[in-house]
């Protein structure tokens, strides 16, 4: 009887570790889709784009064939946050350009002409400015601003993926923006073994009754992991100075960092039973992709080794190296306390370290007296079962106390 009564309290705790792990998820993905690009503002972009890349051909003497739009970073990989209200959404496009004007031109030259043919696009985009390799396009009346590459095929072929670009240290620099997003988005579909019985449940729930209020759950990992850690980055950078902001942690290092994090934790996908899991573990291996030679700090591309996004590692003293440490642990502390307490149980100031107040209010509003009113009722109904609050999922922390 004694045994009977452990395991049926055991499986009373493992269903209240999945329902608390559920409400996260469903918090996350309500919070995070509201967050993202909407389909009308990603319309916008997409012809402010295009207008661009007619009046760019147009004021370089070039035909409008042998100028190529490719959309880069966050909207390449569907992986766009922004706090609504205080920031804009930064979308990040390269222009790949050619024709014989092109050929042997230096770099500096080839990047002030493209600035030039920037200058009077419309009223909607504003005066372009300089950044190191880019040109910003501020659209002041749109919720997003454009970073604006030019770049020149590698192999004088407009079809390949292998760029150069100006940097004003090194004069052109290799780049492939397009192979590392497929390598993202490749890496995004793998699902896990929980994922596709939850579907299987799902499924046979659905063929007899369909619900329309169904719990949507983190459908996919690894966009919505990293949607949450540039979420906290921001969070945490924001109302800072401008010389603490140039230590912030650029987004394609932690999209890389993640990304080679996620495929190490799928290789172990049986050992994982929910989203919020999977998500710790790779907070907790991302500083793992990081290499250091003694000297030189790289997350290179995987699509292409030349191009090192930690580059600026070497060259500011070390500030950014000690930057993304001091983020990433402190990521670390406030995942860890907020998954320790049980979700009604949360606190607000915990819930706005990882969410902000949108994350606040959301949560707030998910709350009610029913909330866990059947879960209490059952292990009520277990000997010795009154529902305690289960430390879970297992915070990040020493590599012991995870799951792989």
């Amino acid at each position: 009887m004694n045994t009977k009564r452990t395991l049926a309290k055991a499986f009373m705790e493992k269903v209240a570790v999945d329902q608390e792990a559920q409400q996260w998820e469903e918090l996350m993905v309500q919070l995070l889709a509201k967050l993202e690009l909407s389909e009308e503002e990603r319309e916008r972009a997409v012809r402010h784009y295009e207008t661009l890349a007619k009046q760019v051909a147009r004021k370089l003497g070039v035909g409008e064939t042998d100028v190529h739009i490719v959309v880069q970073g966050s909207m390449r990989t569907q992986t766009t946050v922004a706090p609504r209200g205080r920031e804009k959404f930064d979308l990040d496009i390269v222009v790949k350009l050619d024709g014989d004007r092109f050929v042997g031109i230096d770099p500096d030259e080839f990047f002030e002409d493209f600035g030039d043919s920037l200058r009077g696009l419309n009223d909607a985009a504003g005066d372009p400015k300089p950044k190191p390799r880019c040109w910003r396009l501020q659209y002041p009346h749109e919720p997003f601003y454009f970073d604006v590459t030019p770049a020149l095929p590698d192999s004088y072929d407009i079809t390949g993926t292998e760029l150069r670009v100006r940097d004003p240290d090194t004069g052109w620099s290799p780049s492939n923006p397009e192979e590392f997003a497929d390598w993202f988005c490749e890496a995004a579909e793998q699902r896990f073994h929980f994922q596709t019985m939850l579907k299987a449940a799902m499924d046979a729930r659905h063929q007899i009754d369909d619900v329309p209020s169904d719990a949507v759950a983190i459908d996919d990992i690894l966009r919505r992991t990293v949607q949450l850690i540039k979420l906290h980055r921001d969070l945490m950078y924001h109302g800072v100075s401008d010389e603490v902001k140039e230590g912030k942690p650029i987004s394609v290092v932690l999209v890389t960092l993640a990304t080679w994090a996620y495929k190490e934790v799928y290789r172990n996908r049986h050992m994982y039973s929910n989203a919020i899991e999977v998500l710790l573990d790779v907070v907790e291996r991302m500083p793992d992709y990081v290499e250091y030679d003694g000297e030189r700090y790289s997350v290179c591309n995987p699509s292409h080794m030349e191009e090192n996004f930690a580059e600026r590692w070497n060259e500011d003293g070390g500030k950014r190296v000690r930057a993304f440490y001091t983020w990433h642990k402190q990521l670390r502390t406030d995942l860890a306390a907020l998954f320790a307490d049980s979700y009604s149980r949360s606190n607000e100031e915990r819930i706005r370290k990882i969410f902000g107040q949108h994350g606040v209010d959301a949560w707030k509003a998910s709350i009610a007296p029913a909330t866990s009113g059947l879960l209490n009722s059952l292990m009520k109904s277990v000997p010795g079962g009154e529902r305690r609050d289960p430390a879970i999922p297992v915070p990040p922390g020493s590599r012991k106390d995870t799951l792989a």
